[in-house]
């Protein structure tokens, strides 16, 4: 599989508790209340409109002007709509290539600096968790060069955004999406601050994003969805401070992280740890096909039942010759 997540099976998704997506360990109740709501008026029988109020409540949520915003079938649209561009490595497999470098690897934690002239980055860095310095970031700005930053988890993550550089920058574009904050990966919303917005819709197509979704979206209270995800980081603060596998004497490396995740190098491939795993109920995430990594690494989701999990992957590597 290229990405996490469960299988589908005859049309209907796997059972499992699924670690391998990184998504906020708490679900927000008041958007399931809108979904509900949704079917309920029979939405789906509509065509939605031009998103003008979508963008509204995205521009009031981020507090940055409404013209800066772009809407988009979630975040994987405005990937596409991209041009190729300088990579950091290990990072998103989705992003369009036209020259790689690799972030410096410490003992647990990696470094991630800006090179070339038109990059993209994620920061939070997924698969890894590392974060980019906000001052890197402006000067590299200041020299003129073109910035993506991919922002899918700094809404429940321990990292600063750059929107506020948005207003003095043309060569700065911030991707992101409710996906993950929100834990809605299935309605599929996405959204671009930047004053390069409104072309890359110019380039979408017409009613990208479902009725049901842009219902939710845009009667959800902004204020709600703000307190929400300082909520989720509190939590997620807590749940990376706590989170431990027992490393002495198994050569296991859990990286420092400031996302709702975490990175871990084991002894054993991945995927035999997985196929243990998926008979206890579990799934983590494969890193085998990120560039820098390979079939020792793993990625964790920090759902608020980790622990059962991690007693899970420590019973297994107590029973293994390593």
């Amino acid at each position: 599989m290229k990405h996490g997540g469960v299988r589908w099976i005859n049309g209907r998704p796997e059972k499992l508790r699924d670690f391998s997506v990184n998504l906020n360990p708490i679900y927000p109740d008041f958007i399931e209340e809108l979904i509900n709501e949704a079917i309920k008026e029979k939405v789906y029988l509509y065509y939605p409109d031009n998103y003008e109020k979508l963008r509204e409540n995205i521009a009031e949520i981020y507090d940055v002007d409404e013209d800066y915003i772009g809407v988009f079938n979630g975040a994987s649209e405005v990937i596409n709509l991209l041009e190729p561009r300088v990579v950091p490595e290990p990072n998103y497999v989705e992003y369009k290539r036209s020259y790689i470098y690799f972030a410096e690897e410490r003992e647990n934690y990696f470094i991630y600096r800006l090179q070339g002239n038109k990059v993209i980055i994620s920061n939070p860095n997924n698969p890894t968790g590392a974060k980019i310095d906000l001052k890197e970031i402006k000067k590299f700005l200041e020299e003129g060069k073109d910035l993506v930053v991919d922002e899918s988890f700094a809404d429940i993550s321990l990292v600063d955004s750059a929107k506020k550089f948005v207003k003095d920058y043309d060569n700065l574009l911030i991707v992101s999406t409710f996906t993950k904050s929100l834990s809605i990966p299935g309605l599929r919303i996405g959204f671009t601050i930047g004053k390069r917005s409104k072309e890359l819709e110019k380039n979408s197509p017409p009613w990208r994003i479902n009725s049901v979704a842009y219902y939710v979206l845009s009667n959800a209270n902004p204020k709600e969805i703000k307190d929400f995800f300082r909520k989720s980081r509190d939590l997620v603060a807590s749940l990376l401070e706590n989170f431990r596998i027992r490393e002495e004497r198994r050569r296991v490396t859990v990286y420092k992280s400031f996302a709702p995740y975490v990175l871990v190098r084991f002894p054993i491939n991945v995927r035999f740890i997985n196929s243990y795993l998926r008979s206890k109920g579990f799934l983590i995430r494969d890193c085998s096909n990120f560039v820098g990594l390979n079939e020792f690494y793993g990625r964790i989701s920090l759902r608020k039942d980790y622990q059962e999990l991690v007693n899970e992957i420590d019973e297994f590597l107590s029973n293994s010759s390593i």
